[in-house]
């Protein structure tokens, strides 16, 4: 008696998958998520300020949750946009999802290379979690609100 074949999900013609790049798609979220929490710590504890002024914006008007809504967005947009380029150009998708990988290392790696560089010049502040206040007084910058 012969078993039925099981198919996987490579076997399946590109309309039948849930997703092109399942393993890009984890990759991405995990250095999307890498970023939050690496941007979180710096501004936090460090006091840097956010380069990108759509989610300082984002920061200043929601707090963390702010800037992890708008990775949320970002991440589905991402996956939409490589989807449906995908669907059209196979390799072009998957060279894109790839790429959105790499871009969001970008800052994860830039902000590691300016702790290490005030680690190593001994210029290296941290500031205790939480901020009770600012130097100006009133609501800290950071504290989720």
């Amino acid at each position: 008696m012969n078993a039925p074949s099981v198919q996987t999900a490579i076997d399946l013609p590109l309309h039948r998958r849930h997703v092109l790049y399942p393993d890009r798609y984890a990759w991405y979220v995990l250095a999307s998520a890498l970023d939050v929490m690496v941007t979180v710590t710096v501004l936090v504890h460090l006091g840097a300020r956010e380069v990108n002024s759509f989610a300082q914006w984002s920061i200043d008007r929601f707090g963390t949750w702010g800037l992890i809504g708008l990775k949320f967005l970002s991440v589905i947009l991402v996956v939409a946009i490589c989807e449906y380029i995908g669907r059209r150009h196979r390799r072009g998708g998957a060279a894109l999802a790839t790429l959105a990988i790499f871009l969001s290392l970008t800052p994860v790696a830039a902000a590691l290379t300016q702790v290490v560089y005030l680690t190593v010049k001994g210029q290296l502040v941290v500031t205790p979690w939480p901020r009770t206040e600012q130097a100006g007084g009133g609501v800290p910058e950071y504290i989720d609100r």
